[in-house]
Order: structure tokens, then C-alpha cells, then sequence
């Protein structure tokens, strides 16, 4: 019995050092994800600021593919200039804050995130509430993390599915 006691001890505790190893190992090869998470809170900082500037030094030169949440088409491919910015600055305004980021390596230098999204739409003297789901692509494009592709999808408080605590546990 003391032996067997001792193996089945022993081998727990291997199991727990390897599960421990492969975590580290996952940690480290998402480095760029801690990095993309980083700057999806610093771009929706930069935009609560109307800093322009800062948010398209974000967008890769070569253009972002969007899809907004207001049910229209795929947009084609735009380069946002700083001027451009400012006009979304007259629709968006106020505090915007990321909620529940997550990121995901698709690759060495693309990176997926989503998250939530909340922040204020003007639509002329009216200010409402707005709440959305991304799903955001970042590359490294010369060592830096652009922003290349966004997905914005409704999500209103209600309708198909109320938010629970279970919906972030992980499985």
C-alpha cells in the first residue's frame, strides 16, 4: 500500500508540473495577444479622447476591412485619414470602455481579439447608448500591431439572449 501511495503521489504531482509547463508555454506564445488587448484599450482611449492622431497611428497604411453593426454591408477597404477620424468623432463621442478582451494567436503576426464595447451614437441632438460585440484583427506589419480587420455586431441588453455570468466561464 505504501508504494502504491507514494506512485499515485508521484504521478500527480508530474501531471501537475506538465500541466503547469504547457500553460507557460501557451502564456509566452501569445505574447502579441497581451500586446493587441493592450492596444484595443488604447485605441478606444484614444477615441473617448477624440484623438485622432493616436487612433489611425493604430490602423495598418495598408487599410481596414469593416463590417458596422447597423446591418449594412461589408464596407470595402478604407484608409482612414485623420481628417476622416474627426468626422467620426461628430457621430461617437464620450467614454468609450472595453469589456471581457480576449485574444487569440492566429499566427505569429495576426492576432484576433474580441471583446465588448460600450460607448454614446449621436444621431443630431439625441445621444443613446451603445453597446456592441467585435471581433477585431491586428497584424504586425514592421514590428508593430495594426489594426486590419474589424467586425461590429449589436448587442442590445434583451432580445435573443440576456447576458449571464456563464457566458464567460471558460470550458
Amino acid at each position: 500500500m505504501d508504494n502504491l501511495m507514494r506512485g499515485t503521489w508521484l504521478t500527480a504531482l508530474l501531471v501537475l508540473l506538465s500541466v503547469n509547463e504547457v500553460r507557460g508555454q501557451e502564456d509566452s506564445s501569445n505574447a502579441g495577444g497581451k500586446v493587441c488587448i493592450k492596444q484595443v484599450q488604447d485605441y478606444w482611449a484614444a477615441f473617448s479622447k477624440m484623438d485622432a492622431d493616436a487612433a489611425v497611428a493604430m490602423h495598418s497604411p495598408k487599410g481596414v476591412y469593416a463590417t458596422n453593426s447597423d446591418g449594412s454591408f461589408h464596407k470595402p477597404l478604407k484608409v482612414t485619414s485623420v481628417e476622416q477620424m474627426k468626422e467620426n468623432f461628430l457621430t461617437y463621442s464620450g467614454l468609450w470602455k472595453v469589456y471581457y478582451p480576449e485574444a487569440i494567436a492566429l499566427s505569429k503576426d495576426v492576432i484576433l481579439t474580441r471583446y465588448y464595447l460600450e460607448g454614446l451614437s449621436k444621431a443630431g441632438a439625441s445621444t443613446t447608448p451603445y453597446r456592441t460585440r467585435v471581433t477585431h484583427t491586428w497584424v504586425n506589419e514592421n514590428g508593430k500591431w495594426l489594426t486590419r480587420s474589424w467586425h461590429f455586431s449589436p448587442a442590445t441588453y434583451g432580445g435573443v439572449h440576456v447576458t449571464q455570468s456563464s457566458d464567460f466561464k471558460k470550458q
